[in-house]
Parts: C-alpha cells; sequence; structure tokens
C-alpha cells in the first residue's frame, strides 16, 4: 500500500477543482485586445491529504453566450490547453462566456465534468473558478484486483516509484550520460556540474521516443551542481518533483531513514534503488543506495516521496557495494534561484525532437554469419582523415574488435585439428550471450570513432639525430597527438546528419619520452548515427568532417569510399530482412557467394 493511501483522508470529499486555462501553449499570457478585460485562470487538483496538484495539459472550451444566456451558434467556441503549472492569464471582451471540460478528469477514483458560466465586466480582473459544488461528480468502477496481488508484496518506495518516474530524466553530455529531475514547471531540471561539463551541445530524454536538446542556465563546479532547461511540451506526463523544506521542527531525512533513488545508470532508464541513511553531514547525505555510472545527478527521495538530494558519487574498497554520497538539495537552492531570474528573461528552448537510439536490437545471428568467413577483412571499416584514424563501428565488428584474439585462436586449433582429432571444444562465441542483446548492448545502430594520431616532437627527433652522430647512442623519441577530437559530422548530400549522441571519450596513451614513460592525454570522438545514410541510393556522397580543437572552425573532410559505405550497409543486412525489408543487390549476391 503506498503512502498517500496510508496518510489520512479526512475532507476525501471535498474534492477541490479550479479551473485555469491558457490560449497560448505553455501558458504564455495574451496580449490584450483593445476593450478587452484580464481573465485570471488556474487548475488545480487538491488530493485526500489537502495537497494542491497543478492539472497540466487539460483541455477547455470557451464560448460566448447570447443574450438569452444560452451559447452563441454564430460565435465559435475557443479551445483553451491548461499550461504546466496550471495557471494562464486571457483576456476577453466583456460579456457573458461558458468553460466546460472536453473530456473529464479522472481523479482519486472519481470522475469530474463540468460546464459553468461567468461574467467578464470591462475594464475590470475576473477570477474564474470551477470547483465540486458546481462539477458532476461520478464514482468510478473500482479496478479488478490482479489474480495474484495477495501474494505479492511491493514496498512502499515501490509505490512512489510510480508516481514520481515522470519527473526523471535522463541527461546527455558529450563526456557521458547521467540523470536529472524536474524542479519547475518551465522545464527547469537539476543535475550534476559533471555530467555536463564541456559540452558543447546538451540533451534531455524522457522516455524511449522522447528527446530534445537543452540549455545549460546556471552552473556551480565546487558544490557539482547544474540547472538545465528542456522544453516540456513534447512531454505530456512529464510533473515537477516536490523538494524537501527544511523545517525547524523535523529535518528533511534522517539517519536510518529508507530512502531511494530514481536514475539511468549504464544502458538503462530510470531504474528504482533504495537503501539507508547512514550519515546526513552539513553538505552530504551518506547512504547504501545502489549509485552506478549514469545514476549522477539524479533524485534521492526520503521515506516521504521529497528530493532531498542528488546522487554524485560512489566509494568501495574493491570489494562489496560500498557507500554512495549524495549532494544535499539545500546546495541547490541558491544557483536553482538564479537560474529562474535567467529564464524568466529568456525564450523557451526548442521543442524539436532529436533522434533516439533504436528499442530493437541487433540480432545475434547477424554477427554469427558475418564472422564465419575463411578471413574477415577489416580494411573497409578504416580510413585515416586529416590528423584522424577513422574507424566505422557496427555492431559486428564491435564484437571482432573485442574477440579478434579468441576468433583467431579458434581458427587455429581449426587448422591444426583439420582431418581428424576430436571435436573443437571452443566457443569462439562463448561472450556472445543472450544477456547482452536484453541489457540493451546490441542496437543496430552505426558508431563513429576518430582517434587523434601521434607524431614524435621536432625536438626530440633532433636531440636523436645529434645522439646518433655524436656518441653513436639511440634514444626513444618524444611522442606526442598531432591533434585533439572537438566534434564531427557526417554529411549526406552536404546535408549534416543529426546524431543520436554526441560523445567525446578521453584517451590516455602511455609513451616513451627520452628514458621515460609518460602519459599523453587527449579526446577520442565516437558520434552514434542511424544506419539509414549509408542504404544503397540514399545518399549521393557520404562524407565526414572533423573539427580539432586547434580550428574548431575549418574542417578535415573525406568522402567515404564506396566500399565503406557498402560493408557498413552488409552488416545490417540479416537485420533489414528480420524487419521485412528487401535487402539491396548488393547483399543478395554477397550471401550467394558466400
Amino acid at each position: 500500500m503506498s503512502y498517500l493511501a496510508k496518510s489520512p483522508t479526512a475532507a476525501a470529499a471535498c474534492l477541490l477543482l479550479i479551473a485555469a486555462l491558457a490560449f497560448a501553449p505553455g501558458g504564455a499570457t495574451v496580449a490584450r485586445a483593445q476593450g478587452a478585460s484580464k481573465v485570471s485562470l488556474k487548475v488545480a487538483l487538491v488530493d485526500r491529504e489537502l495537497n494542491v496538484k497543478p492539472v497540466p495539459k487539460q483541455v477547455l472550451l470557451v464560448q460566448k453566450l447570447g443574450a438569452d444566456g444560452a451559447p452563441d451558434a454564430s460565435s465559435p467556441a475557443q479551445e483553451l490547453t491548461t499550461a504546466f503549472d496550471g495557471t494562464a492569464t486571457l483576456a476577453l471582451p466583456a460579456g457573458g462566456y461558458q468553460i466546460s471540460a472536453q473530456k473529464p478528469v479522472e481523479f482519486d477514483g472519481k470522475s469530474y465534468q463540468w460546464s459553468a458560466k461567468f461574467q467578464i465586466a470591462e475594464g475590470q480582473e475576473t477570477a474564474v473558478e470551477l470547483s465540486n459544488d458546481n462539477a458532476t461528480v461520478t464514482t468510478l468502477a473500482a479496478a479488478a484486483p490482479a489474480a495474484a496481488s495477495s501474494r505479492r508484496r511491493v514496498t512502499e518506495e515501490a509505490e512512489l516509484f510510480k508516481q514520481l518516474r515522470d519527473g526523471v530524466v535522463t541527461v546527455e553530455g558529450e563526456l557521458g550520460h547521467g540523470t536529472g529531475f524536474i524542479v519547475d514547471e518551465r522545464g527547469l531540471i537539476l543535475t550534476n556540474q559533471h555530467v555536463v561539463s564541456n559540452s558543447k551541445e546538451l540533451r534531455v530524454q524522457f522516455d524511449r521516443t522522447h528527446k530534445v536538446r537543452a540549455v545549460l542556465v546556471a552552473e556551480d563546479r565546487d558544490r557539482d551542481v547544474a540547472v538545465l532547461w528542456a522544453n516540456l511540451s513534447p512531454c505530456a506526463s512529464c510533473k515537477t518533483l516536490k523538494i524537501a523544506e527544511v523545517r525547524a521542527n523535523e529535518p528533511e531525512v534522517i539517519e536510518g531513514e529508507r530512502v531511494f533513488a530514481i536514475g539511468s545508470p549504464l544502458s538503462q532508464e530510470k531504474i528504482l534503488t533504495s537503501g539507508i541513511v547512514s550519515k546526513v553531514e552539513q553538505r552530504a547525505i551518506i547512504s547504501d543506495v545502489n549509485i552506478n555510472p549514469g545514476n549522477s545527478g539524479g533524485p534521492l527521495f526520503n521515506s516521504l516521496g521529497e528530493v532531498i538530494g542528488l546522487t554524485t558519487f560512489g566509494e568501495s574498497a574493491g570489494f562489496g557495494p560500498g557507500v554512495s554520497g549524495i549532494v544535499r538539495i539545500e546546495e541547490a537552492a541558491q544557483l536553482l534561484a538564479k537560474a529562474k531570474e535567467i529564464a524568466q528573461a529568456k525564450d523557451m528552448p526548442s521543442a524539436e525532437l532529436m533522434p533516439t537510439v533504436p528499442e530493437d536490437v541487433f540480432p545475434l545471428d547477424a554477427i554469427k554469419t558475418r564472422l564465419d568467413v575463411k578471413k574477415f577483412e577489416t580494411k573497409p571499416y578504416k580510413a585515416e582523415l586529416g590528423d584522424y584514424d577513422v574507424m566505422m563501428l557496427t555492431p559486428v565488428y564491435k564484437f571482432y574488435l573485442s574477440e579478434k584474439d579468441r576468433l583467431e585462436a579458434v581458427r587455429e586449433r581449426e587448422k591444426r585439428n583439420r582431418g581428424g582429432g576430436a571435436e573443437g571444444t571452443m566457443d569462439k562465441y562463448r561472450n556472445l550471450r543472450n544477456w547482452a542483446e536484453y541489457a540493451g548492448e546490441l542496437r543496430p545502430v552505426v558508431q563513429i570513432l576518430a582517434i587523434p594520431e601521434m607524431k614524435a616532437t621536432g625536438k626530440s627527433l633532433l636531440l636523436g639525430a645529434i645522439l646518433v652522430a655524436g656518441a653513436g647512442m639511440m634514444t626513444p623519441p618524444d611522442m606526442k597527438f598531432k591533434a585533439d577530437f572537438y566534434e564531427m559530422s557526417l554529411m549526406c548530400d552536404g546535408a549534416a546528419i543529426t546524431p543520436i549522441q554526441r560523445g567525446k571519450s578521453e584517451l590516455v596513451v602511455p609513451m616513451p619520452s627520452y628514458y621515460k614513460i609518460k602519459n599523453r592525454f587527449t579526446y577520442a570522438g565516437i558520434y552514434t548515427f542511424p544506419v539509414t545514410p549509408f542504404e544503397p541510393g540514399k545518399c549521393k556522397q557520404l562524407a565526414l568532417n572533423i573539427y580539432s580543437e586547434e580550428n574548431p572552425t575549418v574542417p578535415a573532410k573525406k568522402i567515404l569510399s564506396p566500399q565503406m559505405v557498402q560493408r557498413v550497409w552488409q552488416d545490417f543486412a540479416e537485420y533489414h530482412q528480420r524487419k521485412g525489408q528487401t535487402p539491396s543487390p548488393q547483399q543478395t549476391a554477397e550471401k550467394t557467394q558466400k
């Protein structure tokens, strides 16, 4: 049973519904026409605990009334949609009006439908309120219990998870992904600063199919807190999470209290983990709640379902689950107030949807089919582009790179045992298990990897030449990277293809430097794209541009060879066949040759 269901239900019968409407999407204020009067509107629900709940995206109709008090048929009804915060203002000429809901509102086991009339006096502000007193209320039939519900036990945090998960989002930065949560009805999102650090573009994903760009509004590196801003209009189910209030007589969390987190660790989305608070410090909370990469920036809730902190880091001695550190929500209060002021003076970010990773998976059999050949050619996957080595990472080629030594060892065993001997006992596909398919590791996408090349420094080459000439000695040259990756773009006939994900990964290479080993650091770029641009005939010319940090405006350019484009598409032949797509002639010919 949920916490809310166990709470006092006094005044449960007095559900109050206040109507608030907006002509403009997102609750924007409508300009007042000449002779029109201001109307203040608000829509909200009061739950069993008398908490006010805004009702977003509720569609209502407003129609002018005739002299007889009936709707004027010659004046068409105006359709309105409430904003995320349930508030708006609009302007209407003086006169009588009727407001009605396009469909009932279902809440706490009841359905509320209403139709009410109101008058607007010229030059006077009007407040419109609709309550249960003038609503038609219908009790909804109770849902049939699940067949085996009496045998199941669900924790309170699991019940709260269902109510709160729509306030949690996945945050994509270029150096990795993390979690964030909605703290303002306009779309302000709290997360960790290290999740969004040094990213040229940020994105926020609401669910598997809805993702938008986000704007960094404010950040605090010392407290590891950042505030993003995203347009919530593509997410009808999104909600604002309640932040725990600091009260003198009741702390927001106590040691020993059961808490839970919602985050997007590894390749998963919106995962629930729970634990116990071990220690409450001035700026942090220590708990045994499980925190993994990707959880960073997500909300930690107390037993009331209120946000008390941002999950930030995990510590382990190498064995056991370790402990997790959570930045207390008070540490973000000042930054959030600053972000709200900044957002009020700026335009809402774009609601344009970004591409998402396909939900289906790459067939495992397709990897075996592509690799079960006498010699797997890797050359078509690789190219040189300026100061970078480029690789096309399809699911087939990624598995080959990770299991290259095992695949070659199995082929050598097969050669030695040819013509007799025991049946082969080494499984070259032992690491290709179904769990990879279920865990989301094999997605039908193409990842383009760009790694900066290395070269010897001029000083070390000169010193080496002098030592060889003078003393007959040789010294290893001092190596460094030729460039630092900034960003890349895949171009189809001159038009840029929007990547599914933009990523950079820190590259650390231990290299000889004279007579010692020195670590060299740089970034490699890895961008994820759909496979459709590689379809035969889709693009007359497919090209790749790579920009360096040294020259971020002028790219190194390369037209991808027909062999590379064809090889990438061929790796997806079986995937397309399973989806009912007709393979290209090249794919059919290749399969016949095998």
